[in-house]
């Protein structure tokens, strides 16, 4: 080799040396730029012609890979729009809205808004002009997520489904959905008082979207049923004069099977075997002649002389109390007798009554939804509207029986849906214990702001004071992802030696975990940066040193010639 040869060397030492110098600056100038991957130059022989045990001379060539696989320092953020990647993964971003833009990943999790489309709102009856906001990288790029199911729990897995994430505060003001399906967890407690009662309150949404309130009331009272029928066993004393009254007190059941106070009042005609019969309530006289006209009359009762019997019609009259509660009963004349020859107060040798007490009972509760204050009918069985209050049985570990589940249907605009029951308790805990309370539907109140979870669902805040998942964020993984190209921005793109991005969801089959208000930075190591650095200026030195004394052989050379 000609000496001019030996210069090939030290300049591709110098050339090699001085692009590992240019790849640490690089690194430096990131230390703290949001995923930031560095790079690290590597070299490797170049090795010219052999001929028999000599060789011609080499040199040193640099290659430069980046080190994105490797995980950055995590930042705690104050923003709740910046979210960071503890292990495998990348956010998936588009450059367009519609997603026909290139697919870029990255790992920086500072995000923020962008503006889209205009929007046309109504508040308080003024109609508002607005924008569309879009959940974007640092660089602009749409992160693309998948929205909640119809179920507002479960989201799609697959790539197809990935698209823009809207975040405006108008973004979901007429999304509203009907709640279907609700489920509650409680505990009623087994060794309160007898007559306890409490409320626990719960909210369903309307078909707009507009949240209904239910009151569900529990007692330990097991209510009972009403008076259908009562038969009193009396005998009226016949030999009292014209004008002989007394009154005697009946207790019939309402349909909660608690106790309604009548008084019955016999008053002795002109006519022999004759009697006037009047029902109050209280003080209030009731109408008892079957007309219907709400008047209150008196029914005239006339026994037969010989065998004391009664001999008129009807033989029963009707009774309608006047609470909320009350059903009409039957009072059944048919076993009343007269005995001509008594005198003195009436004969009550008995009275029967079908209806049936209220009482506590054990591992029983009675329950009832009300609207509004107003009862509704919580029945499926009877589907006649009639407010029903419902029998809560447990077992002796405290365990519901039955029901599980009960319909709810609103008297009003509210939803119809099916409230699962099954995890109330009966334990002695002294009052009652709320615990859950999960439901279905939307509600169409503006979006006020949102919140990352370690499974990368973003959690809408609402100004109705409610919370659900709106989307979910997926991390591509790849087979070789240090082979992907770096693009400006800290993104990076699929190469022709990268594998196919692999959608993921967190925490599954490999792939990392987000990590709430955070920011991943470089993965810079500034010691490192600063130790190969003098490393890469000692060998640029020698092969400096090596030029320089080639160089000088050259010269030498050349004088010798002259």
């Amino acid at each position: 080799m000609s000496l001019l040869g030996l210069f090939a060397a030290p300049v591709g030492a110098m050339m090699a040396q001085s692009k590992a110098m240019q790849t640490i600056g690089t690194n430096l100038a990131n230390l703290n730029t949001g995923g930031y991957k560095r790079s690290e130059t590597n070299f490797y022989t170049m090795v010219a012609q052999t001929y028999g045990s000599n060789r011609d001379i080499g040199g040193v060539k640099s290659i430069t890979r980046t080190l994105i696989s490797q995980q950055g320092q995590l930042l705690g953020s104050d923003n709740n729009l910046d979210v960071a990647i503890n292990g495998n993964g990348f956010f998936v971003l588009n450059t367009q809205l519609d997603g026909n833009g290139p697919t870029y990943y990255g790992r920086d999790g500072m995000l923020g808004m962008a503006l889209g489309d205009e929007i046309t709102t109504t508040i308080n009856g003024n109609t508002v002009t607005s924008r569309e906001g879009y959940l974007v990288d640092k660089n602009g790029y749409y992160v693309q997520g998948w929205p909640v199911n119809a179920d507002q729990s479960t989201f799609p897995t697959d790539e197809a489904s990935l698209g823009p994430i809207r975040i405006d505060p108008e973004t979901f003001t007429s999304n509203g959905e009907a709640t279907t399906t609700a489920e509650i967890g409680l505990n009623v407690p087994s060794n309160a008082a007898v007559g306890y009662n409490e409320s626990t309150f719960i909210k369903a949404f309307d078909a707009d979207g507009v949240a209904q309130t239910y009151q569900l009331r529990w007692s330990n009272i097991v209510l009972g049923g009403h008076t259908q029928t009562m038969t009193p066993n009396w005998a009226l004393p016949g030999g009292e004069p014209a004008g002989f009254t007394e009154t005697n007190a009946v207790t019939a059941y309402n349909n909660r099977g608690y106790e309604k106070e009548f008084n019955v009042t016999w008053t002795k005609g002109a006519n022999p075997n004759e009697w006037e019969l009047q029902v109050l309530e209280g003080s209030d006289a009731q109408s008892i002649d079957g007309s219907g006209d709400g008047t209150p009359n008196s029914l005239t009762v006339t026994f037969d002389p010989l065998t004391g019997a009664i001999s008129s019609t009807p033989t029963s009259v009707t009774v309608q109390g006047g609470g909320s509660y009350d059903e009409a009963f039957t009072f059944d004349l048919g076993s009343m007798t007269e005995v001509a020859a008594a005198v003195g107060a009436i004969t009550q040798t008995s009275i029967a009554n079908d209806g049936t007490a209220a009482a506590a009972q054990d591992n029983k509760y009675s329950l009832e939804v009300l609207e509004n204050g107003v009862p509704l009918s919580i029945d499926a069985a009877s589907a006649d509207g009639t407010p029903t209050v419902l029998t809560v049985s447990f077992d002796g570990s405290g365990h519901l029986q039955s029901p599980l589940n009960l319909e709810i249907a609103s008297a009003t605009t509210g939803p119809t849906f099916t409230l699962d029951i099954s995890d109330v308790t009966n334990y002695a805990s002294g009052q009652l214990v709320e615990g859950h309370y999960d439901y279905n539907g939307r509600s169409n109140a503006r979006l006020h702001h949102v919140t990352f979870n370690d499974a990368g669902e973003i959690i809408g805040h609402f100004a109705d004071a409610t919370t659900r998942p709106i989307y979910k964020l997926p991390l591509a993984t790849f087979t070789n992802p240090n082979s992907l190209d770096p693009v400006n921005g800290n993104v990076y793109r699929l190469s022709g030696t990268t594998s196919e991005a692999v959608i993921r969801t967190a925490g599954g089959q490999g792939a990392g975990q987000f990590v709430p208000n955070a920011r991943e930075i470089s993965n810079v190591d500034m010691a490192d940066e600063f130790t190969s650095m003098i490393l890469t200026q000692k060998a640029y030195n020698i092969g400096s040193t090596s030029f320089k004394t080639i160089d000088e052989m050259s010269q030498v050379a050349r004088d010798l010639k002259r």
